[in-house]
This record gives C-alpha cells, sequence and structure tokens, in this order.
C-alpha cells in the first residue's frame, strides 16, 4: 500500500523541489498543486472567458483534468509548458483570489490523491486539502535563509536583485500567508516539523524517507 504525503510550509522553503525529489526516491507522484491553477486559467483562455468565474468552473467540468508522470493532462494530452506563459500566470493571479476557484481545486486534488502513492505540497495540504494524509511534514527555514536561497536562485538566472528587497517581499508573504480568511498558512498537529536553515536538500530528503520508513513498510 502506497500513502498519501503532504508538504506545507511558508515561501522559499523549498517545498516544491524537496517534494519532487521525495517522490522520485519513493516512486511516487508528486502532484505540483500550482500547475492546476495554472490549468484553471488555461481553460479559461482557450475558451476566452473573462472574468465570469462560475462560467470558468463550469467550462472546467466539460474537461477531463489528470495529472500523470509530473504534469497535468488535459483531455488525455500533457500541458506542458503551455501553462507556464506569462499569459497564464496573471489569470492564474486573478483566478486563485476566488474562494469558489479554490473549492473546486480542493475536490479536484483530493480525488487525484485517492489512490495513494503522491507526494503534494503547498501551504494548506495536510490541514485542508489531505487533513487525513497518513505523513505530513511542514518544512521551513529562518527568513533570512530564505531571502538568501530566493536570492541566489535568481541571481543564478541572471537578474539583478536586491537582497533586502526579496527579505522584505518574504517577511510580507509570510504574513499574508499566515493572516488570509481562506486556508491560511499553518502547521498540521501531527505534521513532522523540518527546519531546513542549517540542512542541505539531501540531508532534508534523508530525514523525510527515514521518517516515512520508520512510520510504514514501503
Amino acid at each position: 500500500m502506497k500513502y498519501k504525503i503532504a508538504i506545507d510550509g511558508p515561501s522559499g522553503a523549498g517545498k516544491s523541489a524537496i517534494a519532487r525529489e521525495l517522490a522520485d526516491r519513493l516512486g511516487y507522484e508528486y502532484i505540483d498543486t500550482g500547475a492546476l491553477y495554472r490549468t484553471i486559467a488555461y481553460i479559461a483562455l482557450e475558451r476566452g472567458i473573462g472574468d465570469a468565474v462560475e462560467s470558468v468552473l463550469e467550462a472546467c467540468d466539460q474537461e477531463e483534468i489528470d495529472y500523470r508522470n509530473g504534469g497535468v493532462l488535459l483531455n488525455g494530452k500533457p500541458l506542458g509548458d503551455a501553462i507556464r506563459t506569462e499569459a497564464i500566470s496573471q489569470k492564474t493571479s486573478e483566478l486563485s483570489k476566488h474562494p469558489e476557484v479554490r473549492d473546486y481545486l480542493l475536490h479536484l486534488q483530493r480525488r487525484l490523491a485517492e489512490g495513494g502513492g503522491i507526494v503534494m505540497e503547498g501551504r494548506d495540504i495536510g490541514t485542508v486539502i489531505l487533513p487525513g494524509a497518513e505523513v505530513k511534514f511542514f518544512l521551513t527555514a529562518s527568513e533570512e535563509e530564505r531571502a538568501r536561497r530566493r536570492w541566489l536562485q535568481r541571481k543564478e538566472q541572471g537578474e539583478a536583485v536586491d537582497l533586502e528587497t526579496i527579505k522584505e517581499d518574504i517577511h510580507r508573504r509570510d504574513i499574508r500567508d499566515k493572516t488570509r480568511e481562506v486556508a491560511p498558512l499553518r502547521q498540521a498537529e501531527d505534521a513532522i516539523v523540518i527546519d531546513s536553515t542549517d540542512l542541505t536538500e539531501e540531508d532534508v530528503l534523508d530525514a523525510m524517507v527515514a521518517q516515512v520508513e520508520k512510520t510504514y513498510v514501503l
């Protein structure tokens, strides 16, 4: 039997990279929840739907959304980088503000996780999306370390960025995520906390795999 693994934590904690690698180690499916939001935006743009959220979700009901091999399938076809455009990013930002969209995706994410054998990351996976997940992690790091990592990442991509500006952005985002009305960021009571401030990615993965093996027989 394979299990559902939830990874939550603040912005910049490295959840996506860790979740992807953990899924690979365990032979599980990594589900990128952000890609699902982008898929909703993709459908809206493809159909030329404006700001009418109800119409967007009705259109989504007419499509078959699935997730396999690390990516979203729409009516059986991989979307790939088609959901990574700037237009999709902007539409995703608009739609994700609506509680109706979050509710719609809650049911979709739970459906995708039904069979187990998945690793899902976000800010409310263990508390809202998959409260019954067999293994829950809360991955965090100090604001300073998260800002430093984000700064190095963007610098490597050739961007001219200021470390202090990134620190301020992360601080504001932490406050916003913790105080938002819908599904705020918080640690599930049964989550295992991993502070990666002084750990390498490999250290974090080893700790997570050890915890899964300690709790369940793979």
